[in-house]
């Protein structure tokens, strides 16, 4: 199966500040792909890139087969897109905005439109100027999937989201993708949300892609190890390839992908100390790859 979307060697820079570097993945069909990193990796970059809004200058990409930048009605019609809300006419009603999107999209899902309206509790009488900053991503959001779209996009969508509205936002994600196959590519500083719904993660640090895999497959893989003793001087412990390493009395701490235990056995007995290894959620896994020693 053709992935849906399909970013390939795209490099970005603003001045002489280097944005993406080099960057290439692929999402499969009716996946939700979860886009993660710190502020400045890249993300909302790579995610304007992606729907059109800036021009690569180096590399390519590929949504749903078409080249964003061109931006045809049939690509428009078949992809929701969710970014600042400082884009909502704040001088229209949200009953305005709502009409006036709903004669562009033939496939507009009425029942959703009014299922969302009432699980947000969003007045649409009121001007969005006048709606608080989660109303206003609400309203957003609704546009974003009431066209039944094949790819939805979405650049912090929980953002001033209280906990109750950021669970409702996600099950109607997690709904698209599983009962109509819509694939999803959305960035959150919420990692607990990106390990609530999605099924592959992509990590960015600097602009560089650090991962890119099935998000079971990373918390499998990748554990942090500690190796300790009870000498005097620290044994030599070391891997080739680790994420952090942290020397502290008495024991090393490294992150490091296991691919089997017995590469951990050999190294302890090597260097004559014992070991245990721990696995890490998202949230400690992002910490261990992008946090600075």
């Amino acid at each position: 199966m053709n992935p849906t979307i399909e970013i390939n060697r795209l490099s970005h820079r603003f001045g002489r500040q280097l944005v993406l570097n080099d960057l290439t993945l692929k999402v499969p069909a009716g996946s939700i792909y979860g886009f993660l990193g710190r502020n400045g990796a890249g993300k909302t970059t790579c995610i304007r890139l992606l729907v059109g809004l800036l021009t690569p200058q180096k590399g390519s990409l590929a949504l749903l087969g078409e080249n964003p930048i061109t931006w045809s009605s049939s690509l428009s019609r078949r992809v929701g897109y969710m970014g600042d809300v400082g884009f909502l006419p704040k001088i229209m009603t949200g009953n305005g905005l709502i009409s006036w999107t709903r004669a562009l999209y033939p496939s507009w899902d009425k029942a959703l439109e009014e299922r969302l309206a009432d699980t947000f509790q969003l007045n649409l009488k009121k001007l969005i100027s006048s709606l608080s900053l989660g109303q206003q991503k609400q309203l957003a959001f609704l546009l974003a999937v009431a066209s039944r779209p094949s790819v939805l996009i979405l650049d912090e969508p929980a953002a001033n989201l209280d906990t109750v509205a950021r669970r409702q936002l996600l099950e109607v994600i997690a709904t698209l993708a599983r009962e109509q196959e819509t694939t999803v590519f959305f960035s959150s500083h919420v990692l607990s949300d990106i390990e609530r719904i999605a099924d592959r993660v992509g990590i960015l640090s600097k602009g560089n892609l650090l991962v890119d895999e099935s998000l079971d497959e990373l918390k499998e893989s990748i554990r942090k190890v500690r190796f300790f003793w009870d000498r005097p001087e620290p044994p030599p412990v070391e891997f080739s390839e680790s994420y952090r390493v942290k020397q502290g009395r008495g024991e090393t701490l490294i992150t490091l992908r296991v691919k089997d235990e017995a590469m951990l056995q050999g190294a302890a007995r090597d260097a004559g100390c014992a070991w245990e290894a721990h696995g890490l959620n998202l949230e400690d896994l992002f910490v261990e790859l992008t946090g600075e020693e």
